[in-house]
């Protein structure tokens, strides 16, 4: 994922589409046709730094501790004792000339309290040996044994919400300061375009006034201009978009986020390179037979990167308490990818955000698919996830997930994998629900086998006769919610 959205955040000024110079309101002085240096970049890095300091303020903090230790141990024998030693007439003689005997007793009692729960018969007869107060103690020590485990409990609660929080901390800071990498610009190609396509530009009386060209990933140019025209003509922009691409010496396109026309009033807008090829989805969903509500969620996401997410999600249960932990999955991962953050770091972030709401103890699978349709890369994520299946050509590879879903663990517990795929490639996306309604002990044989017979250009037309074919193996009964999604990917 790359930075050079941050035209699109308006936090620090920069907003695609509104009045101005990328945020200044005004254009940019140049020296010798070079763009001048902008202050933008330093102040990033200076919050990058700030907030890089701040989690190692989370990071130096207790960690989580398993059960009690010799410390704590200490503090309950000092309130035991004073609950009821203290009025024993006996209690002296106990902690005196018979400290170490009473002390290894103590030992024994919390250490079966702390393995069993409880106290077993032939510990207590010792303690009838030892102590003028047998019953009494064991039930104070049950007691202050008891809330003792409860304030762990709760202490290691908060370790993990700090541990969350540390890290959406951190994860800010690496987007800051890739954000802040990504605005070193590239001057001289700025000053060879804005030659060019001023001149080209004249003659749809558009007057030019800024140039801003990103480099992401080293290779792919993403470029902003700031345009406006001189009679009041209305110039489409994908004319503009022909025009550039001359200039440039590769095919641009209007960012999704782009103004239709350029007209009278000064505005900026975004161009990318033209993908190589393009993926066409289809979704095929059924509830759960007697409920009103599916507690699985979907999201198909365009980016300007070049790069489509799709995303499914799939609730503990179902129903409407299942949906709106799936939904608040699905709404988390496109607000982040959106804001232009890695998609592992997106399942981060969402597992320490779960962690930290998670009071009911609910959590939601995660499975995610990101294609590069300039490359035709294939990155997926699965958290808890059912199987992924790859069909290309005549075969089809199983991409199986073994990890816990997001909220269980403090650390995200998920897989990344990538694969390359080519021209008339499918990508199949399903929750547990479809799979459980195969036979158990070939699940994604059977599944594999299916996803051959049904198999279509059309992507819709494909989710639905996937889904057909499991609905028919139930009898028209689903036992679980099921979702299918299916991206095909084309060259242009």
């Amino acid at each position: 994922m790359c930075a050079m959205t941050l035209p699109r955040l308006g936090a620090w000024g920069w907003h695609v589409g509104s009045a101005g110079v990328f945020g200044t309101g005004k254009a940019r002085r140049r020296v010798d046709g070079f763009a001048c240096p902008r202050p933008e970049k330093e102040q990033l890095e200076r919050y990058a730094e700030a907030f890089y300091g701040l989690s190692k303020l989370f990071q130096a903090m207790p960690c989580q501790k398993e059960r009690l230790g010799d410390v704590d141990l200490e503090r309950l024998f000092g309130e035991v004792r004073e609950q009821v030693c203290a009025a024993c007439g006996r209690g002296d003689a106990c902690w005196e000339s018979r400290y170490f005997e009473s002390c290894q007793i103590f030992y024994e009692l919390f250490d079966r309290l702390r393995d069993d729960g409880e106290l077993d018969e032939a510990l207590m007869r010792r303690l009838t040996e030892q102590c003028a107060r047998p019953q009494m103690l064991a039930g104070a020590m049950r007691e202050c044994y008891g809330q003792a485990r409860l304030d762990l409990m709760w202490s290691n609660r908060m370790m993990e919400q700090r541990t969350a929080a540390g890290e959406q901390i951190f994860q800010t800071a690496e987007l800051l300061r890739r954000a802040a990498d990504g605005l070193s610009g590239a001057p001289e190609r700025e000053s060879r375009i804005w030659k060019k396509l001023r001149r080209e530009l004249r003659y749809f009386d558009i007057e030019l006034k800024d140039v801003r060209v990103f480099v992401c990933d080293d290779t792919r140019t993403e470029i902003y201009l700031l345009l406006c025209s001189d009679k009041h003509a209305c110039v489409s922009v994908k004319t503009i978009a022909e025009v550039l691409s001359e200039c440039c010496g590769e095919k641009m396109r209007p960012a999704w986020n782009c103004r239709a026309a350029v007209s009278g009033e000064t505005a900026n807008f975004h161009f990318v390179p033209d993908t190589k090829y393009q993926i066409l989805c289809g979704i095929s969903r059924i509830t759960k037979t007697g409920e009103m509500v599916s507690g699985d969620n979907y999201a198909f996401l365009q980016k300007d990167t070049g790069k489509v997410v799709m995303s499914l999600a799939d609730g503990m249960g179902s129903g409407v308490q299942a949906c709106r932990e799936s939904e608040k999955v699905i709404e988390l991962l496109e607000q982040f990818l959106d804001a232009g953050f890695p998609q592992e770091t997106a399942v981060r972030m969402i597992n320490s955000c779960i962690l930290l709401q998670n009071s009911s103890q609910r959590y939601s699978t995660i499975d995610l698919c990101m294609v590069d349709l300039y490359s035709a890369g294939c990155d997926l994520i699965k958290s808890g996830a059912a199987s992924t299946f790859l069909y290309q050509g005549n075969e089809i590879e199983v991409i199986p997930s073994n990890g816990f879903p997001a909220g269980v663990m403090q650390q995200s517990d998920y897989e990344s994998m990538h694969r390359q795929l080519r021209a008339g490639s499918s990508i199949i996306m399903m929750t547990d629900g479809v799979l459980e309604a195969l036979p158990p002990q070939e699940r994604e044989q059977s599944m594999a086998e299916l996803i051959g017979r049904s198999a279509s250009k059309n992507a819709k037309e494909y989710a639905r006769r996937l889904m057909e074919k499991v609905y028919l193996m139930q009898k028209l009964q689903a036992r679980d919610d099921m979702t299918i999604l299916v991206g095909t990917i084309w060259e242009k």
